[in-house]
């Protein structure tokens, strides 16, 4: 059996694209790419060319649980984005999907993950951005109450 060396020198030299989707319902999809000069079509969308580097969770071979992103040079485009995100636009998370899509075919990815912004951090030029699994605006929430559990909280 060939090993995952011999196989990646045999196989064609093709670039392997990733992509960044960020969604909120307060200011709509904004996609990016990895590492590229011109704007890029994958699956009939527009990404625009970012500078980022994205580091993993330290697990092997299981789902991403959690990740971070740098983003370089774009601080004041994220600070502007996130002055819409204020008041009942807080009440749905920040959802952002991870795509890696081959130069063969650009329409379909290879590897989809969705993940949460747990944490934004800004400083003067670069944004990083820390994401999990888990939807953080479910961490500390109560359970509702409800007459039919607890009885006592009806009006006699």
């Amino acid at each position: 059996m060939p090993t995952f060396r011999e196989i990646k020198s045999r196989r064609p030299n093709r670039i392997l694209y990733d992509t960044i989707t960020i969604y909120s319902a307060t200011f709509g999809y904004i996609r990016f790419v990895a590492d590229q000069v011109f704007p890029k079509t994958f699956a009939g969308q527009v990404y625009q060319p970012c500078r980022m580097e994205s580091a993993e969770s330290q697990q092997s071979s299981t789902p991403v649980t959690a990740s971070t992103v740098k983003f370089s040079r774009m601080a004041s485009d994220f600070k502007q984005q996130l002055k819409q995100w204020k008041a009942y636009g807080r009440i749905e998370p920040i959802q952002f999907t991870r795509q890696r899509f081959d130069a063969d075919d650009m329409n379909t990815p290879l590897k989809s993950w969705t993940l949460f912004v747990s944490d934004i951090s800004l400083d003067a030029n670069d944004v990083t951005v820390s994401l999990t699994i888990k939807n953080p605006l479910n961490a500390n929430i109560g359970l509702l109450y409800n007459v039919e559990e607890f009885p006592g909280l009806q009006n006699a």
